[in-house]
């Protein structure tokens, strides 16, 4: 009888030895078999989302907005045009591009309508909207980057990162945005490379007359970055003063599209310089210098080439 009880008891031991397995595994986990939240999951994106400056973008936007022809130019020429699907009214350029886009107002007037009609998940901007339109927009969720103009290279530089990183999120779009602002800074090194180790004296004029980049701009910076001495530097406000005019003694001039080379060189005021005397003078499109686009550094490469040749 004895025996039969042992074997009847060692029989339902074994059977309960693997519900107190299971048990102790279960116990491993926390005891309700859940993984722990703090180690992650395997489906998160670790790109997503992202907040660059008042902008929460929660993943990659597909269908872009720009409002400026800055940041238009920006996104074409680092390869995410294809995501564009409204540009404003003023954009031209890529011309081929973006005439195939839907015109969508402007950063002073947006048209919220065609921009919520074309699905757009980003709107980017190189100026802030007015409150009305910025609160619209946040209404319809549809985040807004404005990326203002930049007073220096740093600015500038994080500008086309920031760009990068909203579109295509924290690791691709750190390593895309630093990738191609390399690429920029070179075409400025390429320009000023091309010096014999002198610094040419240069001015960059805005309007005929006195109208150029005086010391306090980004334009009158640039003038050095490329190894020159800007003749204006002296002075502030795109002005300098003509009480001065003769120390006014440029090696090189570069003067927007607007002014003529012929009309540089039969000027009173710069008729009897270097810059004219040694047929230095060379039009700029002035546009690339208010846009901040890529075309500016291909513009700025030139410069440097023209100006420290012989």
């Amino acid at each position: 009888m004895r025996s039969r009880r042992f074997w009847a008891l060692l029989l339902v031991l074994l059977l309960l030895l693997p519900g107190c397995k299971k048990s102790e595994m279960g116990g491993n986990l926390g005891g309700s078999g859940k993984k722990d939240p703090s180690s992650g999951s395997a489906g998160e994106n670790p790109d997503w989302p992202v907040r660059i400056r008042e902008a929460d973008i929660p993943e990659a936007p597909q269908k872009v907005v720009s409002l400026s022809p800055g940041t238009t130019e920006m996104l074409f020429a680092m390869g995410l045009g294809s995501r564009v699907v409204g540009v404003s009214d003023y954009c031209d350029y890529p011309a081929a591009e973006v005439e195939k886009r839907h015109r969508c107002g402007s950063v002073l007037s947006p048209d919220t309508d065609r921009i919520r009609s074309q699905g757009a998940d980003l709107v980017v901007a190189s100026a802030a909207l007015t409150e009305q339109d910025l609160i619209r927009l946040q209404q319809l969720e549809i985040p807004v980057l404005v990326l203002k103009r930049a007073d220096s290279l740093e600015e500038l530089r994080q500008n086309y990162l920031d760009l990068a990183l909203a579109l295509m999120g924290a690791t691709s779009g750190k390593n895309h945005g630093e990738g191609y602002w390399k690429e920029l800074e070179g075409m400025i090194r390429e320009g000023a490379a091309a010096s014999d180790g002198t610094a040419p004296k240069a001015i960059l004029l805005r309007q005929m007359g006195y109208g150029m980049a005086t010391g306090e701009t980004f334009e009158g910076a640039l003038l050095e970055e490329l190894g020159f001495v800007n003749d204006a530097k002296a002075y502030t406000g795109w002005l300098y003063d003509r009480a001065n005019v003769a120390a006014l003694e440029p090696d090189v001039i570069f003067a927007d599209t607007a002014i003529p080379v012929d009309e540089v060189k039969k000027s009173v005021i710069y008729q009897p310089v270097a810059a004219v005397k040694n047929d230095k003078v060379m039009n700029v499109d002035f546009t690339v210098f208010e846009r901040q686009s890529p075309r500016m550094f291909e513009t700025l490469r030139e410069m440097g080439k023209f100006g420290h040749g012989g």
